[in-house]
């Protein structure tokens, strides 16, 4: 790979993929967006987030309240889910990044706790939700609109700044990038045209160094190297089994139980699509619709359908399986916008028998289905299709010799 000068990327002539993006004066960015980005969350749970009134009764809650009711209720694995994509994970990243960017100009750091901060922040960094969070607010409000009246308060503006100076702030950390500033370059290795596993190379997946297979650590980042994911297929078919397993009962138990004058009513996922639309929510209801039913169920089909290419390939376009899997692993935390919609309805409408809504059962399970189906598309290896392609290919020519 070249040395790469500020501005310029580095795209796959294979695939078109992007392997590397130099963003201009990155580390300063960094730092003052991430060190902004912090100043943000802490005014966002300084002051009320929304306020609530309904026949003169009203209610003030703050973005902690969102995790401390569902704690007080008993809920504490929905109160760890909202905690960890709330707080936990953006704190690590934030807090990850912006050591490594002051590690920069200290040398006397020690490599490892900067190759472990590396690897913290590449972990966390598919389970940032806030933004996921935000959209579910808004959901929310739209729901409980016509029941009560709802003020924005100042940490709630404080908060769609942290949401967007986060974004910003993965959008400059490009992982290549990154390691290069930490490790060094990645020794460079002659390729020839065609298949680098077959001239004795294995690529890194985790900091892209280019080694050779008798490798099984990489030397520049220590992580376990493979010329292909162990047990690829077989981990992703058994988590796409139990997603859709736990796809029954997310759909078929309510995922809210709404308490209005003494009379409790559930909802399920479907139910509150309906509702929306009878009240003319047309946008809101297509949200709600297309993140909660139809994204988990195109998860799954399609990593299925890559699964059984993986067997049987077609003679589909290669590159088209491949900008299938990366959409299928982009979309996949949108479906958390529905459990999202139901912690704020929970922190927010706690009025006694006059209005209240809880959690219902079907929650953990629907949390469930998206994180399996996540996992499963972490755990399915995309150059599996190249293979197969190559091996198509090979049959293909060799039949076409045969018959001329």
């Amino acid at each position: 790979m070249p040395d790469l000068q500020s501005g310029e990327r580095l795209r796959c002539t294979h695939c078109d993929h992007i392997l590397v993006s130099v963003h201009a004066y990155a580390p300063r960015r960094i730092l003052s967006i991430g060190i902004s980005c912090l100043l943000m969350l802490v005014l966002a749970i300084s002051f009320p987030f929304l306020s609530f009134a309904t026949n003169g009764v009203e209610r003030s809650v703050t973005l902690i309240d969102t995790l401390t009711v569902l704690l007080g209720q008993g809920y504490l694995i929905l109160g760890a889910v909202i905690s960890l994509a709330l707080f936990v994970f953006p704190l690590v990243y934030l807090g990850s990044i912006l050591f490594l960017v002051w590690s920069f100009h200290h040398s006397n750091v020690l490599d490892n706790a900067r190759r472990y901060c590396v690897r913290w922040l590449l972990v966390v960094q598919p389970w940032l939700m806030v933004d996921v969070f935000l959209v579910g607010i808004l959901v929310a409000l739209v729901k409980v609109n016509g029941l009560a009246d709802i003020t924005l308060g100042l940490s709630f503006w404080a908060f769609c700044g942290y949401v967007v100076l986060l974004l910003k702030t993965v959008t400059l950390v490009d992982k290549r990038w990154l390691w290069h500033q930490v490790a060094g370059a990645a020794m460079n290795h002659a390729v020839d045209k065609g298949n680098a596993q077959s001239q004795g190379l294995i690529g890194c997946h985790f900091c892209g160094a280019v080694l050779s297979n008798d490798h099984r650590h990489c030397q520049r980042c220590g992580h376990s190297i493979y010329t292909r994911r162990p047990r690829s297929l077989s981990t992703t078919l058994a988590l796409l089994i139990a997603a859709l397993v736990m796809y029954i009962p997310a759909n078929v138990f309510p995922i809210m139980q709404t308490t209005f004058l003494g009379n409790t009513e559930p909802s399920t996922i479907m139910g509150g699509v309906f509702l929306l639309w009878s009240l003319e929510s047309y946008p809101v209801a297509l949200v709600i619709l297309v993140a909660s039913v139809v994204i988990p169920l195109a998860k799954i089909a399609s990593l299925s359908w890559l699964i059984w290419q993986c067997y049987f390939p077609s003679r589909h376009l290669t590159k088209q399986k491949v900008k299938l899997y990366r959409l299928t692993e982009l979309v996949g935390r949108w479906s958390m916008i529905d459990v999202f919609v139901v912690a704020i309805l929970t922190s927010m409408v706690q009025m006694g028998n006059l209005m209240a809504i809880y959690p219902g059962p079907a929650v953990l399970s629907f949390t469930s289905v998206i994180i399996l189906t996540m996992l499963a598309a972490m755990s399915f290896d995309p150059r599996l299709l190249w293979d197969k392609d190559r091996q198509a290919n090979d049959l293909y020519n060799k039949g076409a010799k045969r018959e001329r």
